[in-house]
Order: structure tokens, then sequence, then C-alpha cells
């Protein structure tokens, strides 16, 4: 199963009624518990998994309170427009209200500012990746 569709089935999941879902499709199990904000997805052994999926896995036991989550699903924007610089990146510091990404949704570019003031830690998504709803997009140190 591939990322995207993995994305996918966590949008139309976000806009159920459902609490926790689990789908099974072959050797591939996903679920969806909305009470954690988490997804876990478990591929056999001999598939091993891609590197976004890697990095999702290790990002799910992150707090809540540590992640700029995002507000609305769309695509993720690091910078104005390609090539300008990234308005963040991993170890700068930013202050409340500071614009930290773009989210384009519905052909509308949505500035996303930061939370409150700190240090983004990392980066937990792409430039140019589907994002959806509450999925983390930083990884947030308040104050440092």
């Amino acid at each position: 199963m591939d990322l995207d569709k993995i994305f996918s089935l966590m949008d139309k999941a976000e806009k159920s009624s459902f609490n926790k879902i689990e789908i099974q499709i072959g050797d591939t199990k996903l679920s969806l518990d909305r009470s954690t904000a988490a997804a876990v997805v478990s591929e056999p052994a001999a598939q091993a998994p891609s590197a976004p999926a890697k990095e999702i896995a290790k990002e799910i036991h992150i707090k809540k309170e540590d992640v700029v989550p995002a507000p609305i699903s769309g695509v993720f924007y690091i910078a104005k427009a390609p090539g300008e610089p990234a308005f963040v990146s991993a170890g700068d510091s930013v202050k409340k209200g500071e614009t930290i990404c773009i989210i384009e949704a519905m052909k509308t570019m949505n500035e996303i500012v930061a939370p409150k003031s700190g240090v983004i830690e990392s980066i937990l998504v792409s430039d140019g990746d589907s994002v959806i709803a509450n999925q983390p997009l930083f990884k947030y140190a308040e104050g440092k």
C-alpha cells in the first residue's frame, strides 16, 4: 500500500464518524485511531516500507504539544514559491504568528503560522506532500 493511498484513507476516516478503523489488504494492515491522533501501518517483513512510511512510524510517539499539526488538508509547501528560500528549517527559532509554511487547499494558498514561540526541531513532511488535517508537520520545542 503506497503512502498516497494511506493518506487518502486517513482523510476519509477524518471526515467519518468512526473513532477507530482497522483495514487489512493482503499482508498490509492499517490502523487509524482518532483518539490518539496516530496512524500505524504494519507490512510484512518481506516488503520494506518506503522512507516516508518509516519516518511516519518514527514520529508517531511524539506528544501532541510537541508538534505543529496541519490545520487543513492540502498540499504542503515550505517556501512561498519554487526556488524561494524556505520559511523555516530544522533548528530555526520562530516567533508566535510567524509564517512557517503554506498549505494549498482548493487552489487557495493558506499561510500557516507558528502557534507559539519556539524552535523547529524537525520538518516531518516534504515540500509538495499531500497532508491531511491534524497531521504533524513540524516537531516543535517551546522556548528553546
